[in-house]
Parts: structure tokens; sequence; C-alpha cells
């Protein structure tokens, strides 16, 4: 018997969601040097989804993006409804094949 009552067709992506500093322009005479305390900060976060056309989706914030951490989404993501067979199409992104 099979312990998969239906299955699903998902699409998979992942985005970078980020956020980094930049030392705009200025107006000022010649004469004044400007002062201005500056660090350059770049912070950002993973966050992945796989949506099914008929409107069941699965999202997981991550803290960076590799072969470790996408295979801890898929394995999340087979938590959620255990009992559906999960059809997931890939785009062709290098960390996805792993030895």
């Amino acid at each position: 018997m099979n312990k998969y009552s239906y299955f699903e067709l998902y699409f998979e992506d992942e985005s970078r969601l980020g956020l980094m500093t930049k030392n705009g322009k200025y107006l000022i005479t010649e004469e004044i040097k400007p002062k201005c305390k500056f660090q350059q900060v770049f912070k950002s976060t993973w966050l992945f989804g796989a949506f099914s056309p008929v409107g069941d989706n699965f999202l997981l914030e991550l803290s960076h993006c590799d072969g470790v951490t996408f295979q801890y989404f898929i394995d999340e993501f087979s938590k959620q409804n255990e009992n559906e067979f999960k059809i997931i199409v890939l785009d062709n992104a290098a960390f996805y094949k792993a030895k």
C-alpha cells in the first residue's frame, strides 16, 4: 500500500535580501571638509520558497545559501504534509548538485 494519499507539484527558488550601506553624495562649499563616520556594512538573509500552482507554499529564512542549507530546506519541507508526494521543479543552481 502506498503511504502517500496524493501528489503535489512545487516550484522552488531562493532570493537574497540584503542591506548594503553606501556613502552618498553631498553638496558643500569647497572650503569645508566633510566629516562623517562611515562603516561599510553588508548584511543579508536568504529566503527559500516552494510554491504550488494550486496555492500551497512553504517558506524558510536561512542565513546563507549553499548545499547544506538547501538540504536543510528540503528536510523541513518534507515534514510539511507528510502524506503528500512532492514533485519539486528546480533551476540549475550549482549548490543543488551535491556529491
